[in-house]
């Protein structure tokens, strides 16, 4: 994933801004997410910091603040569980998502304000939306059609 340059210092400085102090777990796990060139589970995140998988916990937690200083943007999948990606401060984007093997693509388009809208017409508040597109990719298309 090629990022725009200045991208850990604009990272950095919505950290400082947020009510989160910098540990050394957090800063490993923010290095793992830089090294990272696709979305990742939490377990994978926790194998790519090199922490004990008894850290689990501390891994969500920790994606959970960096999700609340908005550097951080949640993938959900289809059946269970989510990948994790290091983003744009308050960058907002969807998904292409493989359900076979959970490669994501950038999907640059939102309808958030027309549904929203839509919604605030039929009477519903305090709205938000998560909006992913599932497929196959095409490595998995011949794999999952023969059945291998």
């Amino acid at each position: 994933m090629k990022r725009a340059k200045g991208f850990l210092q604009r990272i950095i400085q919505a950290i400082k801004r947020g009510p989160l102090r910098m540990t050394r777990k957090r800063e490993r796990l923010l290095g793992a997410l830089l090294a990272m060139d696709r979305p990742v589970s939490a377990a994978a995140l926790r194998d790519k910091a090199g922490l004990p998988e008894s850290d689990l916990v501390t891994v969500y937690r920790t994606l959970e603040a960096f999700e609340g200083v908005g550097i951080i943007q949640r993938i959900p999948l289809e059946e269970s569980g989510c990948l994790f990606e290091l983003t744009e401060p308050d960058d907002h984007h969807h998904h292409f998502v493989c359900r076979e093997c959970h490669r994501t693509e950038r999907l640059d388009l939102c309808l958030a304000i027309e549904l929203e809208e839509q919604a605030r017409k039929l009477g519903f508040t305090q709205i938000n939306h998560l909006m992913e597109v599932y497929g196959l990719c095409e490595d998995c298309q011949p794999a999952a059609a023969s059945g291998d």
